[in-house]
């Protein structure tokens, strides 16, 4: 394979003829998939160095190309027929799909073929296919997701995300599934059916300012009290009169850290307030000091420990 074709491919100048000699030389050899791999490492770092001398704000990304900040620089874009996330998820393999992973601390708006809009936040993964040819238009999601779907009146809308899948005409809602996390979908506008894939009788019609969690494989609806946990997607951690834990918690999963608690007394602190993601967890924790009074010591580059 000549690398000028895989860099048009990167840079998101590839024809369609280029995107298909790709994906038929990759599924040809184990081999092929790794150079591809490599190659890919190699512009993400020339496209990092870039960036620090010119660092724009996450843009909008196409099945084709992928632009954006220092975030956009590192995501990493498959097209292939078959990858080991595709067949783990028992997506069809006769399909192309697109796989974005998103690092920690980052977001990125992607707009699919059909118009519709998602953002993904940090650790986050979404595989979706080049174009949607069928009957139904399905992704597939490890992580968060803002969705704001676009409307097709006969062709529904689905996120496989974990145990459940969410279908919609045309709405906008949010996804948490996280790997080894609960699930929970938050309805804004339009309507979504939440579906317990294991148990496809298990399903809840969610209207507008409600959300769902899977609690004890129970599909549980509730009202939104508070919507500052969705407004990541504008870059922002916003909390109201949350626990010390549960925002560490949040800051986790922004930056992909290990924060060990070892302050009892901030068992009981709660916190309420607002802070950029690209402020870094550094300038947070330091904020966060002088009203809440602790130390932290930062271990290996990601683990934190407070007292």
């Amino acid at each position: 394979m000549n690398k000028k074709v895989l860099y048009k491919m990167f840079e998101g100048r590839a024809t369609d003829q280029d995107i298909t000699q790709i994906r038929k030389w990759v599924n040809e050899d184990e081999h092929n998939r790794i150079i591809l791999f490599n190659e890919r490492k190699i512009f993400d770092a020339i496209q990092f160095s870039d960036s620090t001398k010119d660092i724009l704000h996450p843009q909008k990304i196409s099945f084709r190309t992928i632009i954006g900040s220092v975030a956009a620089a590192i995501i990493t874009l498959f097209i292939l027929y078959s990858i080991s996330y595709l067949k783990k998820e028992n997506i069809t393999p006769s399909i192309a799909y697109n796989t974005v992973a998103v690092p920690a601390g980052q977001r990125v708006e992607i707009q699919l073929t059909d118009g519709t809009h998602v953002w993904l936040n940090a650790l986050s993964k979404m595989s979706y296919p080049l174009s949607f040819n069928g009957k139904k238009r399905e992704v597939f999601l490890e992580g968060e997701a803002l969705f704001d779907v676009a409307k097709e009146k006969n062709k529904k809308f689905i996120v496989h995300a974990g145990h459940c899948d969410i279908e919609v005409l045309g709405t906008l809602f949010n996804v948490d599934a996280y790997k080894n996390n609960s699930f929970s979908t938050a309805l804004m506008r339009g309507s979504v059916k939440v579906t317990d894939n294991r148990h496809p009788d298990k399903y809840v019609l969610l209207k507008p300012n409600n959300l769902v969690n899977l609690t004890n494989d129970e599909l549980v609806v509730s009202p939104i009290t508070d919507f500052n946990p969705y407004s990541w997607k504008d870059g922002l951690i916003a909390f109201k009169n949350i626990s010390f834990r549960d925002l560490m918690k949040k800051i986790e999963k922004n930056y992909g850290l290990t924060i060990v608690i070892e302050n009892s007394k901030l068992d009981h602190y709660e916190c309420s307030g607002k802070f950029r993601i690209s402020d870094g967890i550094e300038e947070i924790l330091k904020a966060l000091q002088q009203d809440a009074h602790f130390t932290y010591e930062r271990e290996n580059g990601n683990e934190i420990h407070i007292w």
